[in-house]
């Protein structure tokens, strides 16, 4: 104790020794004091400066945009930033590969930019009759809000996209949907549209656009049937599916690249809910046993599909 008290009387005394210095210089050479506090100022705002450049350049890695990461459960937290991870099996494509202006994802309005007909990019011809499964969502909100059903019916949850995919059937409008209250993405209101999670990348354009339907439903009366995503197993890889743009009048053509069957909760989920450097789309609907205590199936069909073409209507 009497150690510690001799120590803080020396601290005390060098700082009246440093009080009197500081205020003699201010008295008798002004310039020289005005010069050292300037000097201290521009040195401890460099100090700052370098501080949070550090601290920037360590929270996020460069050319990555901060991006919460994509739910995989509700034990899963969403507000951690998540790494740019390219989807396992993709080849990282950049716009000179793509082989021509015609396929890549650019502005609708560029007039520099000569866009093939939808006819000559299609490999398969159509019929618009066998597109029996989606609508245009006007039936508005049918499911009860639980088992990952969120709001997603009215004017602020429409968006400019149809999904079109011939193999299995779809042609349906595409809707906003968010997280449920566990923090998974939710599935839409209406069992005859897609849902576009609104975490996700736009469609057109670079990353992973994740999109999700119900395969059947049970509406809040009861009744029973099937929903868009009825006929996806069905889909194949090697498939083309198309997202039209409703404003731009464009369509954007994919190919299907991959399909599996996963359980939402496996390690193997982050993969295809991961952001990516491709122009990318998962749709995921329900697959496997249907489990009758939690209303819930036990597994996922998901198909992604990668931007291969952009193309103008057929005249």
């Amino acid at each position: 104790m009497w150690r510690m008290r001799r120590q803080l009387q020396a601290w005390y005394g060098w700082c009246l020794d440093l009080q009197w210095y500081v205020s003699n210089l201010r008295d008798q050479q002004p310039r020289l004091f005005v010069a050292m506090v300037g000097a201290f100022l521009a040195l401890f705002i460099l100090v700052l400066v370098a501080i949070v450049g550090i601290t920037r350049g360590g929270s996020q890695e460069p050319g990555n945009a901060p991006w919460p990461e994509r739910p995989v459960s509700a034990t899963d937290a969403v507000e951690q930033p998540v790494r740019y991870v390219p989807y396992s099996g993709l080849a990282h494509q950049q716009p000179e590969q793509l082989g021509s202006t015609d396929a890549l994802p650019a502005d609708p309005d560029r007039r520099t930019v000569a866009l093939r007909r939808l006819s000559e990019v299609l490999r398969d011809r159509f019929d618009d009759s066998d597109l029996i499964y989606g609508s245009d969502g006007s039936e508005g909100s049918m499911l009860p809000l639980d088992n990952g059903v969120v709001p997603s019916s009215g004017p602020r949850f429409d968006t400019q996209w149809q999904l079109i995919l011939p193999s299995a059937g779809i042609r349906a409008a595409v809707v906003q949907v968010g997280l449920t209250a566990d923090g998974a993405m939710g599935s839409p209101d209406n069992p005859f549209v897609v849902g576009w999670f609104n975490r996700s990348a736009l469609p057109g354009e670079l990353g992973n656009a994740l999109l999700g339907g119900h395969r059947d439903y049970q509406d809040r009366d009861g009744n029973i049937d099937v929903g868009v995503c009825w006929k996806l197993d069905e889909t194949s890889v090697g498939d083309q599916l198309i997202m039209f743009d409703e404003a731009q009048n464009r369509y954007y053509v994919y190919d299907i690249v991959d399909k599996a069957t996963i359980r939402p909760d496996s390690k193997e989920a982050i993969k295809y809910l991961s952001q990516t450097r491709e122009s990318v789309i998962t749709l995921i609907t329900c697959s496997g046993d249907f489990d009758a205590e939690t209303h819930s199936y036990e597994e996922r069909l998901i198909v992604v599909a990668l931007l291969s073409a952009v193309a103008a209507p057929d005249a």
